[in-house]
């Protein structure tokens, strides 16, 4: 029997293709430069953008980059295919692993992001750990959604078993978990058409 890791995987690897199809160009632009601003100044940062799909960060991320890197991380190799081929810029390293295996070093980056994509990672904590130990000191993790928590669940509980238990929890809930995980929280806002979180590693 497949797990249920491998029942999503093939899930996400069946939608790449098609992906960037269920939202127009604007809705996804919005989304991302919403939580790109809240940023300021990431020239030369070193990046990882953790449940990259099929690149919709990079396009907006890269230009305020200038030297900076991206290492991008997904675990459906449909997604990394396709996001190395719409964006074959060398500051990019599209990477296949699981997030909790990543073979990323320790304090290898500047900032974390994750863009639509954490739901689907089955712990919180986990994942949150990983992110603080890739983090240099005071490096900084942003998580943000342009789709409400209910709304999103609503999303996943129509596309089918292998999503529908994909959920975000309360942003105040995640906020107690990173706090315990050492992580400084700067933002844990939701409304019905967002969620943000915003955290940083201490210096």
């Amino acid at each position: 029997m497949d797990s249920p890791g491998a029942a999503k995987r093939a899930v996400f690897g069946a939608l790449a293709a098609s992906w960037d199809e269920a939202k127009s160009g604007e809705a996804i632009a919005a989304g991302v430069e919403r939580g790109l601003a809240l940023l300021g100044d990431v020239s030369g940062l070193d990046v990882v953008d953790l449940g990259c799909g099929p690149g919709r960060l990079e396009p907006f991320l890269l230009p305020r980059l200038g030297t900076g890197s991206v290492v991008a991380i997904d675990f459906a190799p449909e997604m990394i295919g396709r996001g190395a081929s719409l964006c074959p810029d060398p500051r990019v390293t599209w990477l296949c692993r699981d997030v909790l295996d990543t073979g990323l070093e320790d304090s290898c980056a500047g900032l974390v992001l994750c863009f639509n994509a954490f739901p689907h990672f089955p712990d919180a904590a986990a994942v949150l750990g990983e992110a603080r130990r890739w983090l240099r000191p005071g490096g900084r993790l942003l998580l943000w959604h342009d789709l409400g928590r209910e709304r999103l669940a609503e999303v996943h509980r129509r596309a089918g078993r292998a999503v529908e238990g994909a959920l975000l929890p309360p942003a105040a809930a995640l906020a107690a978990t990173a706090r315990a995980g050492g992580l400084l929280v700067e933002r844990a806002e939701e409304d019905e058409s967002s969620y943000t979180f915003l955290a940083r590693r201490p210096a």
